[in-house]
């Protein structure tokens, strides 16, 4: 891991997480100047239910609903 080419090229990258704090993980090996790729730490579980479930179709209120029931 601490081969100057794998640093080089961004092949092990140190990302943060906010439950697990930072650690080491792999970079993503396809490099595309025109649409450089950043790597972050897995969202936690439900993270985005909200904004999924808007694009979805379930309104604010439908969503507070089933929040407020414990469904989600």
């Amino acid at each position: 891991m601490s081969d100057p080419h794998l640093q080089a090229r961004e092949m092990i990258v140190e990302v943060e997480h906010p439950v697990r704090g930072r650690y080491i993980t792999a970079g993503n090996p396809v490099k595309l100047s025109a649409a450089p790729t950043k790597i972050s730490a897995a969202p936690l579980l439900g993270q985005h239910r909200r904004e999924v479930l808007k694009e979805l179709g379930y309104g604010q209120a439908e969503i507070d609903a089933l929040e407020s029931e414990g469904s989600i």
